[in-house]
């Protein structure tokens, strides 16, 4: 026996019960005929991407192979090319028929795409290329104008040899950080890495005994801290 199969509308487009009636009205005259109780209205911003928006959601949730799904616009479908092209697949995925309203009768989530999805993806590539093209335009005028792109680069050896010296003429983390340019972390290792094929250093002892600052680490986790379990 084969299986019943149920028509869904969805919009993202209609901000009160008016909107409601004229879309239904809209489906209605395109030969989509909806059971009100297969109907999901929501208006949220058109920047919203679908996997964000409540209702389209709670649609999917409720989907079953062969049913159909009644767009009003294309624009609920997503908030860019990119993200309705995903949305459409998603529905081919579950195996559901996908048809928009303002786009006609084809059914956008078929195996063999109609013309609309190819025009989209056609569209896509050309966003995808735009971006692109920019990024590198971009990164060519801030190479042109001196600035270092990418990851810092590693502290050389004179660099790394200088904190050393600083720490142990008894700079604290935080001034040799700033000094050089760099993280409290990097300091630390450099530290850390030096003790360990060298022995700890020996720092100049300040007036009164007291323990010189630099032998500040990272703060222990919590659950090592006296007094937690």
């Amino acid at each position: 026996m084969a299986l019943m199969r149920s028509t869904f509308i969805y919009s993202n487009s209609a901000p009160d019960m008016d909107a409601i009636e004229h879309q239904l009205s809209a489906a209605d005259r395109a030969g989509y005929t909806v059971d009100l109780r297969r109907a999901f209205w929501e208006c949220v911003p058109p920047l919203v991407s679908a996997l964000e928006r409540p209702q389209l959601r709670a649609l999917m949730q409720r989907l079953a192979n062969g049913d159909v799904v009644v767009a009003m616009q294309l624009s609920c479908l997503g908030r860019s090319v990119q993200d309705v092209l995903a949305t459409i697949m998603r529905f081919r995925k579950l195996g559901v028929g996908l048809y928009c309203v303002e786009l006609g009768r084809a059914d956008l989530a078929r195996r063999s795409p109609p013309m609309a999805v190819t025009l989209l993806r056609a569209i896509a590539a050309i966003d995808e290329a735009t971006r692109s093209e920019r990024m590198r335009a971009s990164a060519a005028e801030a190479k042109a104008n001196g600035k270092q792109l990418g990851r810092r680069p590693s502290l050389g050896k004179a660099e790394r040899n200088g904190i050393l010296q600083s720490l142990s003429d008894g700079a604290s983390v935080s001034e040799v950080a700033r000094s050089f340019g760099t993280s409290r972390q990097t300091v630390l290792r450099i530290r850390t890495a030096h003790a360990e094929q060298n022995g700890p250093l020996s720092p100049l002892k300040p007036a009164g005994g007291a323990p010189p600052d630099n032998l500040e680490t990272e703060s222990p986790p919590l659950a090592d801290r006296p007094g937690r379990a």
